[in-house]
């Protein structure tokens, strides 16, 4: 089971403020984005302020949303809620930059987890590149994710990662890599050797490197 990357329960909901970039705000508001109402009103106005400025940059606003209403919920201060919005909306246009050139949302949220765990920049542009350009690359990045997380070093968990991708392994090969890695762990089985042993095991239900090669799309090959 991977990691939740937002805490899912919102207490007290209402539509952004018209008065904070009216234009952008109104088109969230228009999909029905909520906005945790923050007791801190000076919080509160900075918080609505930085969503605006994402929705103006196209960014997936309802990470941000997530992120404040998580704040509310372990009663952060209000700074502290003001700068965990702040770093993750950076970390949204920096993962969202780096997956380019057409990241869906998923992607975007799921970059900024990676990176909020220490992976590196340039390997979200490697997990892109192992991957056709129309196929999400949420998944791979959510297990990267969960195992550096769990102390496997980012460059082992993208060699094995991107070698599935490249030998033609489904998002969901890659999801119960890292469930069984997860459940291998918690039988005691050290992380770095539970991902060398299932990354095996997925390997071995893949086509062979030439036939993943002659298959893969142009610009996708290893």
């Amino acid at each position: 089971m991977m990691m939740p990357r937002f805490a899912p329960t919102i207490a007290a909901l209402m539509l952004i403020s018209a008065m904070v970039a009216p234009a952008a705000l109104d088109a969230q508001a228009s999909q029905g984005t909520p906005v945790l109402t923050i007791a801190d009103a000076r919080t509160r106005q900075v918080v609505e302020r930085e969503i605006a400025r994402a929705a103006q940059r196209g960014l997936p606003v309802r990470a941000l949303v997530a992120k404040a209403n998580e704040g509310v919920t372990k009663q952060a201060t209000g700074e502290r809620i003001r700068v965990a919005v702040s770093t993750l909306a950076r970390r949204l246009e920096q993962a969202r930059d780096l997956l380019a050139p057409s990241p869906s949302d998923a992607d975007v949220i799921a970059g900024a987890d990676a990176l909020a765990v220490g992976v590196p920049a340039p390997m979200l542009r490697q997990i892109r590149a192992a991957y056709p350009a129309n196929q999400s690359v949420a998944m791979p990045l959510d297990v990267l994710t969960e195992l550096v997380a769990r102390g496997v070093p980012a460059s082992n968990a993208l060699e094995q990662i991107t070698q599935l991708m490249r030998r033609g392994a489904t998002a969901s090969h890659i999801a119960g890599l890292g469930a069984s890695v997860q459940s291998d762990v918690a039988a005691g089985l050290t992380p770095d050797a539970a991902l060398e042993v299932r990354a095996r095991g997925v390997m071995s239900l893949l086509p062979s490197p030439a036939a993943a090669a002659a298959l893969a799309p142009r610009g996708t090959r290893p």
